[in-house]
């Protein structure tokens, strides 16, 4: 090979690996609605925990690491806890009972 085959290879690689570093820099929300209407918008890089109330009962929600769950919650089937952490644009955590919704806006 050449140095100017070298030189190509270099900035293939360079510009293979851009997407990478740009994606890996977003800045992930998650969006919690209840019935329809946004209650927050979420920063996923920040840990916390707090509770929503809704329709009777309540849903514990914890971000961490990046990723967003339902730990605990009061309604009949607890599939919203069973689902487990989301972190990816699209994903959703629902809870019917409760008409709670969150999902990754984007990624």
């Amino acid at each position: 090979m050449t140095r100017n085959d070298w030189i190509l290879v270099a900035v293939l690689m360079i510009f293979s690996l851009t997407p990478l570093a740009v994606t890996s820099h977003a800045k992930k929300i998650a969006v919690v609605k209840v019935d329809g209407s946004v209650v927050r918008e979420i920063n996923l890089s920040a840990d916390e925990t707090f509770t929503v109330a809704a329709n009777g009962g309540f849903n514990v929600v914890e971000v961490r690491g990046g990723k967003i769950s339902v730990v605990e919650a009061d309604c009949p089937e607890k599939i919203c806890v069973r689902t487990g952490a989301i972190s990816h644009g699209g994903e959703v955590i629902a809870c019917v009972p409760h008409k709670l919704l969150i999902e990754i806006a984007g990624d």
